[in-house]
């Protein structure tokens, strides 16, 4: 998304108004207003502030370093410049910096589910030695259930077989 597109679409009043608006002066942002004019500008950078601290709940932020480099920080991403930034290097900095963090979201998202899901199937070795032995002993205690019932069909079926074919063999 351009800065064309983010000036057009200007975020409704009250979300701007609950929003508290950039706390320091940067000359390369004032620079940027001049130049593509205060409304649209400003439009553009309270739909950014808006759309960051709405949809991935972090905040926006730019750092002037002692070396003259410049940062724009989109919650734990940023994007670097190695000098003031023209207007265009700023949006285009602040949308690379918005695409890394929503990029670190889903990782940490699909990470958190995926710890979630190890979580929950514990494998036997993990538990405790006194479950282990239990749930052996229960399943030990189920299977030979099954094994006796198993057994009784095998030999009710062999006996049931054997009558039939003495009947049979008494028959002819």
């Amino acid at each position: 998304m351009n800065f064309d597109q983010l000036a057009r679409v200007e975020p409704p009043p009250e979300l701007v108004c609950r929003r508290q608006a950039w706390k320091d002066a940067y000359p390369w942002l004032d620079r940027a207003f001049n130049e593509v004019g205060p409304a649209r500008a400003r439009a553009a950078s309270d739909n950014w502030r808006v759309r960051i601290e709405d949809e991935l709940k972090t905040t926006l932020d730019f750092k002037v370093r002692p070396d003259g480099t410049t940062v724009v920080w989109c919650g734990m991403s940023s994007y670097d410049f190695h000098h003031y930034p023209t207007p265009k290097e700023l949006f285009e900095g602040l949308a690379e910096a918005y695409r890394r963090e929503v990029k670190r979201k889903a990782r940490r998202r699909q990470q958190s589910v995926d710890d979630e899901r190890r979580r929950t199937r514990l494998p036997i070795r993990a538990l405790p030695q006194h479950v282990r032995d239990s749930l052996t002993r229960a399943l030990g205690a189920l299977l030979l259930l099954r094994a006796e019932q198993v057994m009784l069909i095998f030999l009710a079926m062999t006996a049931l077989t054997f009558v039939l074919s003495m009947v049979a063999i008494a028959v002819r």
